[in-house]
């Protein structure tokens, strides 16, 4: 799907963590931005994928992977000298280790969705539901375009759903009325828990 889509789709899952565990505006926003972030990340693995093009905008795509691998060994650098907490130096073992996957192959499976939430676990542990929800909701999506998505990588099957019929094609209209309509529950949901939390409590 497109990126677009994948970051609407991640905004309404946020709003849905974000109905069952915030309580203010500050965490409820926060719940909802760390989603959507999380509904990016799969496709990091790709160098002109929206993430990619967020993170290293100014730079040729062919130098992105390049790019990405160098932001993830100054981490681990920076997390040998400066004696920092374990999740630094996952992070930085993510991104050089990603830069130059194939795209659909390990970031999009269970074990490189674990992989992240361990992270964040040791990192941010009350967000760790928003991420977890935001990551599978991109591999979830991508289950329903045509080429299917690798949940049990290194096993090389990808799994989707047209084997029972249901299948998008990227870019199409049915991902954009699903990305409009996703947005549209998002931005809905967001108001209503606003307006439950400060006016209704």
């Amino acid at each position: 799907m497109q990126g677009k889509t994948h970051l609407r789709i991640g905004l309404a899952t946020g709003v849905a963590v974000g109905f069952a565990t915030s309580d203010n505006f500050l965490t409820l926003t926060t719940t909802v931005a760390i989603a959507a972030a999380a509904s990016m990340l799969p496709d990091i693995d790709e160098d002109g994928s929206k993430i990619n093009k967020w993170l290293f905008s100014s730079l040729n795509r062919k130098w992105r992977s390049l790019a990405l691998a160098s932001v993830g060994v100054m981490i681990c650098l920076f997390w040998y000298f400066a004696q920092l907490p374990l999740w630094v130096l996952l992070s930085g073992l993510y991104c050089a280790g990603v830069a130059y996957v194939p795209h659909r192959s390990v970031t999009h499976s269970f074990i490189g969705m674990a992989y992240v939430l361990v992270v964040i676990y040791l990192a941010l542990p009350e967000y760790l539901y928003a991420v977890a929800a935001g990551y599978f909701s991109h591999l979830l999506a991508d289950a329903f375009t045509v080429a299917g998505v690798p949940f049990l990588w290194p096993y090389p099957k990808k799994i989707g759903m047209k084997q029972i019929g249901l299948k998008v094609r990227t870019g199409r209209e049915t991902d954009k009325v699903l990305g409009r309509a996703t947005l549209v529950i998002a931005c809905v949901g967001y108001v209503y828990l606003l307006g439950k939390m400060y006016i209704v409590g």
